[in-house]
């Protein structure tokens, strides 16, 4: 049997889910938390579960700082269960040690496969897929830096000495690596890294 802890604010969430697991064979729900603080709280208490069920948007302490201390203080496997696919997401999930990121709407089948090979040490995450902004060049760091001040592609041009197309061409890279269409997300995801 596997031990999964949930943790989810909104209550009719965690109720379904619970339920929908219970129905498994597989699947024991050893704990209900609707906060990330209420998690900790509770493998502070000692509860450990095999794999624990994240929400990622949460008030109070996100998804993504429970995560960072369950990591540093417990080891569990831990899967983000979330409205909203996001390759930011993915990336910075995967880079704190998420094991998987599942969209809400998922069969019930489906969670518990997934479950299952989490507990069996699989990690779910597929991190080629995911942007890359550690790669990012020296160039492309500082045309990142213009774009988030709201620069255009001419001002770019202008500030580095380089043609409104060499412009155009490093921020299509740019976006490739940031898992971006655009020049408005590229800014929304440069700020949500932190880089400027």
């Amino acid at each position: 049997m596997i031990r999964v802890m949930l943790t989810d604010d909104q209550n009719i969430v965690l109720q379904g889910i619970a339920t929908l697991l219970e129905l498994s064979e597989q699947i024991e729900v050893v704990g209900r938390a609707d906060s990330g603080e209420a998690c900790l709280e509770q493998l502070a208490a000692g509860l450990r579960p095999d794999v624990i069920l994240l929400d990622i948007h949460m008030p109070g302490m996100k998804g993504m700082d429970a995560l960072r201390e369950i990591q540093a203080n417990y080891r569990i496997p831990v899967i983000f269960l979330t409205t909203f696919d996001d390759a930011y997401l993915r990336q910075q999930g995967a880079e704190l040690g998420a094991k998987g990121l599942l969209l809400k709407n998922i069969a019930l089948e489906e969670l518990v496969d997934a479950i299952s090979r989490v507990a069996a040490g699989a990690n779910l995450l597929n991190t080629a897929d995911l942007p890359h902004t550690e790669h990012m060049t020296p160039r492309e760091n500082l045309i990142a830096r213009a774009l988030a001040e709201g620069r255009t592609n001419k001002e770019i041009a202008r500030l580095q000495n380089l043609s409104p197309g060499t412009v155009k061409n490093y921020t299509s890279n740019l976006f490739s690596k940031l898992g971006v269409r655009n020049r408005a997300e590229a800014i929304v995801r440069l700020k949500e890294l932190g880089l400027f």
